[in-house]
């Protein structure tokens, strides 16, 4: 009986049937892998030398970036020269000698040949042919290798840090809460931190290894930033070590960071020492202050008084040169009077900002106008204010600022010039402002503000005696003067305050001046 179908042949004639074939090559040009088939070439030893490539499948193309009619009828070492070097013709030779398949990853680069890797296999299929199956994966290849390298950069950086950093995951019970923490990662910065206990807490949980304090304490704050994602930031000393701790959320589990801030203390504590040391001098200030307003000047006044009391009953007694000393010694302790009044207000100034508020310096202005009208009516001075903008609100201490302007404007009144028969020459004063930024500040004070701020120029000009250029700073010094006191009288404080104030303030001043010209203070201020 005659079989009708293929139910009843052989196992090869089934392999050897045109279906059969039709299907395997319908498989091999539709395999997702490259496929080649090869055949040894041998010398007069026998000994193989190269390949001669007889089939490539279309997958080649997207492997190696070469269509199969460009691969097949070659030599394997003429399209890969490397071969022999990479130890690729050696694997070939292997699996036709010995007939046991390989399986491998296997790297290539040439100069036709861009650095690629393949994941490869290779099997004998005759006596001397071998069929070689491979899939690029230099993409997968590369970010493994990108991966592996930043991984060796993070354990460097980890390993040479100055901090103290470990990971630890959470261990939970049957119903997800979190009973434990296991150490699983720790530089080199934790394990000499940890000493003796290092190998005890790698290999251990948090609960075998940790006190009863720790356990209070360490262990709620690290379910706490596990399940809100909450960081936690702990200061806490080791005997005379201090360390500051940062416990962030990590999976499910926590980085703990510590740093010694041992040193940083020790600076903390002298700074506070320090601050405690001038409070204290400050409070000594303070009631030096209170003495030299109070029981200094009593003194002064009774001699002042004692004096106009001699003067007045014992003039006839004292005679001329008598009373000549009198008046010399009332002078100085009318100077002395000033001189303590004018040292306690430069004492003041201080730099509290909450005394800081906004106010109108032209009312401002107006308010010091009317204390100086004597001056201003004894020397017929005109002033002119804000006729070209108007002055702005400033922000700062209003007394202080007060003092200032008044200081710059009483210099200007009493340094007048005088004409050939000595009789006043009527002051002129100009008081403007305008606005600029940081980068139009003068040169000479530029370092001394902050840069990308606005500032308020400030100017009060005056027509008086002025003064030479090179003592535009000295003047701005305590007890500093330029002319006699027979001449102008005060006790050289008065711009030494207006510094003061000045830098209380985080401005600067400027002063230009020409002997005979007159002299302008330009004051900056933050806008």
């Amino acid at each position: 009986m005659t079989p009708s179908s293929s139910f009843g042949q052989s196992s090869d004639d089934r392999l050897s049937s045109p279906e059969t074939i039709q299907l395997a090559l319908a498989a091999y040009d539709a395999s997702l892998n490259s496929i080649i088939s090869m055949v040894a070439i041998r010398d007069q030893e026998r000994n193989i030398v190269d390949f001669l490539i007889e089939t490539a499948n279309p997958m080649t193309e997207q492997s190696l970036s070469m269509p199969p009619n460009e691969l097949i009828g070659k030599h394997m070492l003429e399209l890969f020269p490397r071969a022999i070097e990479l130890g690729i013709l050696a694997l070939f030779e292997r699996v036709v000698e010995t007939g046991q398949a390989v399986q491998l990853t296997q790297y290539y680069a040439d100069e036709h040949v861009p650095e690629s890797w393949f994941d490869l296999s290779a099997v004998r299929s005759e006596s001397e042919h071998v069929v070689v199956t491979f899939l690029n994966i230099t993409a997968s290849k590369r970010v493994e290798l990108d991966m592996k390298r930043q991984a060796e950069l993070l354990k460097t950086v980890l390993d040479h840090t100055q901090t103290a950093i470990s990971r630890h995951e959470a261990i939970r019970d049957q119903t997800g809460k979190i009973i434990d923490f296991r150490a699983v990662l720790a530089n080199r910065h934790s394990i000499r931190m940890w000493g003796d206990q290092a190998e005890a807490i790698l290999t251990k949980s948090f609960f075998e290894v940790s006190t009863v304090d720790q356990q209070r304490y360490d262990f709620p704050k690290y379910v706490h930033v596990v399940e809100t994602g909450e960081p936690d930031l702990t200061e806490f000393n080791i005997g005379d070590q201090w360390l500051l701790r940062l416990t962030a959320k990590s999976g499910d589990g926590v980085v703990i960071s510590n740093i010694d801030i041992s040193e940083n203390r020790r600076y903390r504590q002298q700074i506070e020492a320090t601050n405690a040391e001038l409070k204290r001098s400050n409070d000594s200030l303070q009631s030096f202050a209170y003495i030299a307003s109070h029981d200094l000047q009593e003194p002064l006044r009774k001699i002042i008084a004692f004096g106009a009391m001699l003067n007045e009953r014992y003039t006839t007694v004292l005679g001329t040169e008598g009373s000549e000393m009198l008046g010399r010694m009332q002078s100085a302790a009318e100077r002395m009077s000033v001189l303590i009044r004018d040292l306690l207000d430069y004492s003041k100034i201080s730099s509290q900002r909450d005394s800081f508020h906004s106010f109108s310096l032209t009312n401002l202005i107006e308010d010091i106008l009317e204390d100086l009208w004597h001056p201003i009516q004894d020397t017929n001075a005109q002033i002119q204010i804000g006729t070209d903008n108007p002055l702005p609100n400033l922000i700062g201490d209003r007394p202080q600022l007060r003092q200032l302007f008044q200081n710059l404007l009483s210099n200007a009144l009493k340094f007048h010039k005088t004409d050939s028969a000595g009789a006043p020459i009527p002051p002129f004063i100009q008081v403007s402002a305008r606005r600029i930024t940081s980068a139009k500040l003068p040169d000479t004070i530029r370092q001394e503000l902050k840069a990308n701020q606005a500032y308020w120029a400030i100017s009060i000009a005056d027509n008086g005696i002025g003064f030479e250029q090179k003592y535009a700073e000295q003047i701005f010094q305590v007890f500093q003067r330029l002319h006699s006191r027979k001449q102008f009288g005060g006790t050289g404080i008065g711009l030494a305050v207006v510094k003061k104030v000045i830098e209380q303030h985080e401005g600067a001043i400027q002063a230009d001046s020409e002997a005979g010209k007159g002299t302008t203070f330009t004051v900056y201020l933050p806008a």
